[in-house]
Protein backbone atom coordinates (compact mmCIF):
# COMPACT_ATOMS: atom_id res chain seq x y z
CA UNK A 1 0.00 0.00 0.00
CA UNK A 2 2.78 2.39 0.99
CA UNK A 3 4.78 1.46 -2.11
CA UNK A 4 1.72 2.08 -4.29
CA UNK A 5 1.26 5.51 -2.66
CA UNK A 6 4.89 6.59 -3.34
CA UNK A 7 4.65 5.28 -6.91
CA UNK A 8 1.53 7.33 -7.53
CA UNK A 9 3.11 10.41 -5.91
CA UNK A 10 6.28 10.09 -8.05
CA UNK A 11 4.24 9.62 -11.21
CA UNK A 12 2.23 12.74 -10.38
CA UNK A 13 5.41 14.82 -9.80
CA UNK A 14 6.92 13.70 -13.11
CA UNK A 15 3.71 14.53 -14.92
CA UNK A 16 3.67 18.03 -13.41
CA UNK A 17 7.36 18.55 -14.31
CA UNK A 18 6.80 17.50 -17.91
CA UNK A 19 3.76 19.73 -18.15
CA UNK A 20 5.87 22.67 -16.94
CA UNK A 21 8.56 21.97 -19.53
CA UNK A 22 5.97 21.80 -22.24
CA UNK A 23 4.59 25.18 -21.30
CA UNK A 24 8.03 26.81 -21.36
CA UNK A 25 8.84 25.32 -24.78
CA UNK A 26 5.52 26.44 -26.31
CA UNK A 27 5.99 29.70 -28.27
CA UNK A 28 4.04 32.67 -27.02
CA UNK A 29 1.31 34.27 -29.10
CA UNK A 30 2.16 37.70 -27.62
CA UNK A 31 4.68 39.98 -29.34
CA UNK A 32 8.04 40.29 -27.59
CA UNK A 33 8.20 42.97 -24.98
CA UNK A 34 10.22 46.05 -26.05
CA UNK A 35 13.21 46.69 -23.81
CA UNK A 36 12.97 49.81 -21.75
CA UNK A 37 14.44 53.04 -23.03
CA UNK A 38 16.95 53.02 -20.21
CA UNK A 39 18.28 49.64 -21.33
CA UNK A 40 18.83 50.57 -25.00
CA UNK A 41 19.66 54.26 -24.84
CA UNK A 42 23.34 54.92 -25.61
CA UNK A 43 25.37 57.38 -23.65
CA UNK A 44 25.23 60.98 -24.86
CA UNK A 45 28.72 60.79 -26.29
CA UNK A 46 27.71 57.79 -28.47
CA UNK A 47 24.54 59.32 -29.89
CA UNK A 48 24.81 60.21 -33.58
CA UNK A 49 24.25 63.87 -34.38
CA UNK A 50 21.16 65.05 -36.19
CA UNK A 51 21.67 65.40 -39.97
CA UNK A 52 22.18 68.99 -41.05
CA UNK A 53 19.19 70.49 -42.86
CA UNK A 54 19.52 71.15 -46.57
CA UNK A 55 20.44 74.71 -47.46
CA UNK A 56 22.37 76.83 -49.94
CA UNK A 57 25.99 75.97 -50.66
CA UNK A 58 28.24 77.84 -48.23
CA UNK A 59 30.75 80.40 -49.47
CA UNK A 60 34.36 79.22 -49.62
CA UNK A 61 35.91 79.24 -46.18
CA UNK A 62 38.12 82.19 -45.38
CA UNK A 63 41.80 81.22 -45.44
CA UNK A 64 43.66 81.22 -42.17
CA UNK A 65 45.41 84.45 -43.19
CA UNK A 66 43.12 86.49 -45.43
CA UNK A 67 45.54 89.43 -45.36
CA UNK A 68 48.24 87.28 -46.98
CA UNK A 69 45.82 86.07 -49.66
CA UNK A 70 44.72 89.62 -50.52
CA UNK A 71 48.35 90.67 -50.86
CA UNK A 72 48.95 87.74 -53.21
CA UNK A 73 45.91 88.77 -55.28
CA UNK A 74 47.25 92.32 -55.59
CA UNK A 75 50.73 91.06 -56.53
CA UNK A 76 49.33 88.66 -59.12
CA UNK A 77 47.26 91.41 -60.76
CA UNK A 78 50.47 93.28 -61.58
CA UNK A 79 52.52 94.40 -58.58
CA UNK A 80 55.84 93.61 -56.96
CA UNK A 81 57.68 94.51 -53.77
CA UNK A 82 60.42 97.12 -54.04
CA UNK A 83 62.96 96.61 -51.25
CA UNK A 84 65.90 98.38 -52.92
CA UNK A 85 64.80 102.01 -52.77
CA UNK A 86 64.16 102.92 -49.16
CA UNK A 87 61.42 101.27 -47.06
CA UNK A 88 59.72 98.29 -48.66
CA UNK A 89 56.69 99.21 -50.76
CA UNK A 90 54.44 97.79 -53.45
CA UNK A 91 54.89 99.10 -56.99
CA UNK A 92 53.47 98.09 -60.39
CA UNK A 93 55.57 95.71 -62.46
CA UNK A 94 57.19 97.14 -65.61
CA UNK A 95 54.11 96.18 -67.60
CA UNK A 96 51.01 96.11 -65.40
CA UNK A 97 47.23 96.50 -65.40
CA UNK A 98 47.75 98.89 -62.50
CA UNK A 99 49.22 101.36 -65.01
CA UNK A 100 46.05 101.28 -67.10
CA UNK A 101 43.42 103.97 -66.56
CA UNK A 102 40.65 101.97 -68.25
CA UNK A 103 37.91 100.30 -66.21
CA UNK A 104 36.59 96.87 -67.10
CA UNK A 105 33.80 94.58 -65.93
CA UNK A 106 33.65 91.10 -67.35
CA UNK A 107 36.59 89.39 -69.02
CA UNK A 108 35.43 90.35 -72.51
CA UNK A 109 36.14 94.03 -71.85
CA UNK A 110 39.88 93.43 -71.56
CA UNK A 111 41.66 93.42 -74.91
CA UNK A 112 44.12 90.74 -76.03
CA UNK A 113 46.79 93.38 -75.42
CA UNK A 114 45.60 93.81 -71.82
CA UNK A 115 45.90 90.08 -71.24
CA UNK A 116 49.33 90.06 -72.84
CA UNK A 117 50.40 92.85 -70.48
CA UNK A 118 49.02 90.92 -67.50
CA UNK A 119 50.77 87.69 -68.50
CA UNK A 120 54.01 89.55 -69.14
CA UNK A 121 53.82 91.06 -65.64
CA UNK A 122 53.70 87.58 -64.11
CA UNK A 123 56.92 86.56 -65.85
CA UNK A 124 58.88 89.35 -64.17
CA UNK A 125 58.99 87.31 -60.97
CA UNK A 126 60.56 84.35 -62.79
CA UNK A 127 64.25 83.47 -63.00
CA UNK A 128 65.96 85.06 -65.98
CA UNK A 129 67.81 81.89 -67.03
CA UNK A 130 64.56 79.95 -66.90
CA UNK A 131 62.91 82.55 -69.15
CA UNK A 132 65.76 82.37 -71.67
CA UNK A 133 65.03 78.68 -72.14
CA UNK A 134 61.26 78.55 -71.65
CA UNK A 135 60.40 81.71 -73.63
CA UNK A 136 62.95 81.55 -76.44
CA UNK A 137 61.40 82.62 -79.74
CA UNK A 138 61.56 79.96 -82.49
CA UNK A 139 63.33 82.51 -84.72
CA UNK A 140 65.91 83.50 -82.11
CA UNK A 141 66.46 85.77 -79.11
CA UNK A 142 66.37 88.94 -81.21
CA UNK A 143 62.61 88.51 -81.64
CA UNK A 144 61.74 89.01 -77.98
CA UNK A 145 60.09 86.70 -75.49
CA UNK A 146 57.84 84.00 -76.93
CA UNK A 147 55.12 82.41 -74.78
CA UNK A 148 53.82 78.98 -75.93
CA UNK A 149 50.05 79.06 -76.26
CA UNK A 150 49.32 76.19 -73.86
CA UNK A 151 51.29 77.78 -71.02
CA UNK A 152 50.01 81.29 -71.77
CA UNK A 153 46.33 80.39 -72.04
CA UNK A 154 46.30 78.12 -69.00
CA UNK A 155 47.80 80.84 -66.81
CA UNK A 156 45.48 83.58 -68.05
CA UNK A 157 42.36 81.42 -67.78
CA UNK A 158 43.26 80.44 -64.22
CA UNK A 159 42.54 84.02 -63.12
CA UNK A 160 40.19 85.39 -65.81
CA UNK A 161 37.02 83.97 -67.36
CA UNK A 162 38.13 84.59 -70.94
CA UNK A 163 37.82 82.41 -74.03
CA UNK A 164 40.75 81.10 -76.04
CA UNK A 165 39.28 82.66 -79.19
CA UNK A 166 39.36 86.11 -77.59
CA UNK A 167 42.99 85.71 -76.50
CA UNK A 168 44.01 84.69 -80.04
CA UNK A 169 41.95 87.33 -81.84
CA UNK A 170 44.75 89.93 -82.22
CA UNK A 171 47.68 88.94 -84.47
CA UNK A 172 49.74 91.72 -82.87
CA UNK A 173 50.22 89.34 -79.94
CA UNK A 174 49.21 85.86 -81.14
CA UNK A 175 51.37 84.21 -83.79
CA UNK A 176 49.40 81.28 -85.16
CA UNK A 177 52.35 80.16 -87.29
CA UNK A 178 54.38 79.43 -84.14
CA UNK A 179 51.43 78.65 -81.83
CA UNK A 180 52.29 81.22 -79.22
CA UNK A 181 52.26 84.85 -78.12
CA UNK A 182 55.00 87.39 -78.68
CA UNK A 183 55.79 91.10 -78.68
CA UNK A 184 59.11 92.77 -79.39
CA UNK A 185 61.24 94.47 -76.76
CA UNK A 186 59.79 97.50 -74.99
CA UNK A 187 61.21 100.76 -73.72
CA UNK A 188 62.65 101.84 -70.39
CA UNK A 189 60.97 102.41 -67.03
CA UNK A 190 60.05 105.81 -65.63
CA UNK A 191 59.04 106.74 -62.10
CA UNK A 192 57.42 103.85 -60.21
CA UNK A 193 54.28 104.83 -58.32
CA UNK A 194 53.48 103.39 -54.90
CA UNK A 195 50.50 101.07 -54.46
CA UNK A 196 48.51 100.94 -51.22
CA UNK A 197 45.37 98.88 -50.70
CA UNK A 198 42.50 98.03 -48.37
CA UNK A 199 39.76 95.44 -48.77
CA UNK A 200 36.35 94.19 -47.63
CA UNK A 201 34.74 90.76 -47.96
CA UNK A 202 31.11 89.81 -48.62
CA UNK A 203 30.74 86.03 -48.80
CA UNK A 204 32.76 84.78 -51.78
CA UNK A 205 33.41 88.29 -53.11
CA UNK A 206 36.36 90.51 -52.24
CA UNK A 207 36.49 94.23 -53.00
CA UNK A 208 40.06 95.54 -53.00
CA UNK A 209 40.74 99.25 -53.38
CA UNK A 210 44.28 99.88 -54.63
CA UNK A 211 45.53 103.48 -54.73
CA UNK A 212 48.31 104.39 -57.17
CA UNK A 213 50.24 107.51 -56.18
CA UNK A 214 53.41 109.23 -57.44
CA UNK A 215 55.81 110.74 -54.95
CA UNK A 216 56.75 113.50 -57.40
CA UNK A 217 53.13 114.56 -57.81
CA UNK A 218 53.56 114.43 -61.58
CA UNK A 219 50.30 112.48 -61.90
CA UNK A 220 47.13 112.53 -59.79
CA UNK A 221 46.33 109.63 -57.51
CA UNK A 222 44.32 106.85 -59.11
CA UNK A 223 42.17 104.19 -57.42
CA UNK A 224 41.70 100.70 -58.85
CA UNK A 225 38.73 98.91 -57.24
CA UNK A 226 39.15 95.20 -57.94
CA UNK A 227 36.24 92.78 -57.65
CA UNK A 228 37.47 89.24 -57.00
CA UNK A 229 35.59 85.98 -56.51
CA UNK A 230 37.15 83.46 -54.13
CA UNK A 231 37.07 79.83 -55.22
CA UNK A 232 37.45 76.50 -53.50
CA UNK A 233 41.01 75.37 -52.99
CA UNK A 234 42.41 78.85 -52.39
CA UNK A 235 42.04 80.14 -55.95
CA UNK A 236 40.26 83.22 -57.27
CA UNK A 237 39.00 84.98 -60.39
CA UNK A 238 39.27 88.68 -61.24
CA UNK A 239 35.79 89.92 -62.19
CA UNK A 240 36.40 93.63 -62.77
CA UNK A 241 38.46 96.75 -62.14
CA UNK A 242 36.84 100.16 -61.69
CA UNK A 243 39.45 102.90 -62.23
CA UNK A 244 38.81 106.39 -60.83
Amino acid sequence: MTKRFFALTLALCLALALAGCGERAKPSDQPPTQPSSIEVRPSQADEPGEPAPDGPDPAPEAPADLDALVKEIVLTYGAEEDTLNGPARLIPTDISLFISDTSWEGAGELTPGDYFAWFFSTTMKEDYEYKREAYRHPKGEDYGWFFPQDLYEERVQTYFEVSTDHLRSDPTYYQAEYQGYCLGSGGGRGESPTLAYQYTRDGELLTIQVTRSYESGAFPDTCHTLTVRLEDGGGWKYLGDQVE
